[in-house]
């Protein structure tokens, strides 16, 4: 099974293959490494695919900013993520004491997440389209990236969602 480790040095792409469709592909290059689709039209979780594994991430409750990530079938989340308004840097709790650090800059053009000792692991930059495109770059190998590979996709998934707070 791969890991994020072997796209060490390489550049990945976050797509959206379709602007009528609420589901986005993670590529390298032509090959679909995993997908994160929105099941219902007004849903607010996701399904999350990534190397044969399934997510899901959602908001328990609507009032709350609060995201919840959970396997695929199961009730009780493991892990959870709370945004923090404007702040540039939000610390994402992991199981077993982990944590890594998701930042971005003030114009939300570039995101990137760190380790806890401040190391970038992966570097994300928008580009301008209709449709939803990301390059994304990982440029340390991490084994939380490995252990935890959903971690890069709920830094999307919260750039998707701030997004669309930022149109409406």
């Amino acid at each position: 099974m791969k890991t994020f480790s072997d796209y060490f040095g390489k550049t990945l792409h976050f797509v959206q293959p379709s602007i009528w469709k609420r589901a986005f592909e993670l590529k390298d290059g032509e090959q679909v490494i995993g997908t994160l689709t929105y099941p219902k039209v007004f849903s607010i979780g996701v399904e999350v695919k990534i190397f044969d594994k399934k997510w899901e991430f959602y908001q328990p409750t609507w009032w709350k900013r609060l995201i919840s990530i959970r396997e695929a079938g199961k009730e009780l989340p493991f892990a959870s993520y709370k945004p923090l308004g404007f702040k540039k840097k939000t610390k994402l709790e992991l199981p077993h004491g982990e944590s890594v650090f998701l930042c971005s800059n003030f114009f939300k053009t570039t995101y990137e997440i760190q380790d806890r000792y401040e190391s970038r692991l992966v570097l994300f930059k928008n580009k301008m389209s209709m449709k939803t495109k990301t390059e994304i770059q990982i440029e340390k190998r991490s084994e939380l990236m490995d252990n935890y590979p959903w971690i890069l996709l709920l830094m999307l998934y919260v750039e998707l969602n701030s997004k669309k707070r930022r149109s409406s």
